[in-house]
């Protein structure tokens, strides 16, 4: 079915609202999830709604929580999310980087004691909007192994990263460790279909195609033991620094095993105005998409594209034309605001 974002964004405040989470959190967070099945990353999306729900119904993410900056130094600070819901704190965690980056030029921001904060290309591209270049990353839940392990210890710490253009942000990373987000796992589980193999290995360190043993198991890594690598200084940044859960003391988000994740985060922006001004830094990505996309293309290659083209193109569709949405995804989100309400 075809829905606009505003519609969506709405049900999804709705649920969360029913739910036990404050007008203010429940639509900060419905706008980041809406966003991402825009952008065409469902595993980020509404799918999470159900999850979210239910950890708020059980106490384990506070719904009213309150963020607060707990130390403030010239370039950074370290704050506490309060245990609301990811979105809400990463949210207030990068506006108040972006706001300390006009006078600090560069500005990071630490954060302890959060959840899940869903797609991380959200955050910087509020910033690179803005005119600000942006870095964010979050500890996960253990499903990639230490090279030469099979057992999981590192989350697959994503990392994202954005330019901004004239226009908005120009190019936004937002990449895994992992070959796959676990989410993908999720996906293949709810729909009753099979992985690739290359995806996970089993709880033994075979290859799998089957999405619950590679759940069990381990996702793989990117590059080899250059991913893993990846995954454990991420995981070290965002925990170590903030004081926050790392490895496998980090809460699971899935699973009866529900507790708080005590999730660390960390957003650093910069403001090129303060460097090497803010006109001739748009000329100058400007220059270098336009080099980069003047280059030879491989045989069968059409374009080629900056690191989040795909993905904004697919956001500036959404908004004009809304978002093409399962029709099972759209009545299990009608089912479960069915089941709030009926609470």
């Amino acid at each position: 079915m075809n829905i606009t974002i505003e519609r969506l964004s709405a049900l999804a405040s709705e649920i969360l609202r029913l739910a036990g989470a404050c007008p203010e959190h429940a639509g900060i967070t419905a706008a980041c999830l809406a966003e991402a099945d825009a952008c065409g990353v469902a595993t980020h999306g509404v799918s999470r709604l159900e999850t979210y729900a239910e950890r708020l119904l059980v106490g384990v993410v506070d719904g009213r929580g309150q963020f607060e900056i707990q130390k403030k130094y010239g370039g950074g600070a370290l704050c506490s999310g309060g245990n609301a819901l990811g979105p809400v704190t990463a949210s207030k965690a990068m506006k108040l980087a972006i706001s300390e980056a006009k006078t600090a030029g560069c500005y990071t921001v630490f954060v302890n004691n959060s959840n899940h904060y869903g797609m991380a290309s959200f955050y910087t591209r509020m910033a690179a909007d803005r005119g600000f270049i942006a870095m964010t990353s979050t500890g996960a839940p253990s499903a990639l192994a230490p090279w030469g392990s099979h057992e999981a210890f590192f989350g697959p710490t994503p990392l994202a990263i954005a330019f901004p253009g004239r226009k908005g942000a120009a190019v936004s990373l937002d990449m895994s460790p992992s070959v796959v987000p676990r989410g993908r796992l999720m996906l293949a589980l709810q729909r009753g279909e099979d992985i690739p193999e290359g995806w996970a290995l089993d709880k033994n360190g075979a290859p799998t195609t089957d999405p619950k043993e590679g759940w069990d198991g381990t996702l793989l890594p990117i590059g080899g033991h250059k991913g893993a690598g990846l995954a454990m200084c991420m995981d070290m940044l965002c925990g170590l620094v903030s004081g926050a859960a790392v490895g496998a003391a980090i809460g699971p988000l899935f699973g009866p095993d529900c507790k708080k994740q005590g999730l660390g985060h960390v957003f650093t922006v910069v403001d090129p105005e303060l460097f090497v001004g803010r006109e001739s830094f748009y000329s100058s990505v400007d220059k270098y998409l336009e080099e980069i996309k003047s280059l030879p293309k491989n045989p069968g290659v059409d374009r080629l594209y900056a690191p989040g083209e795909i993905e904004l193109e697919r956001l500036a569709a959404a908004k004009r034309d809304g978002i093409e949405l399962k029709d099972s995804t759209y009545e299990g989100l009608l089912a479960l605001k069915a089941r709030l309400e009926e609470r």
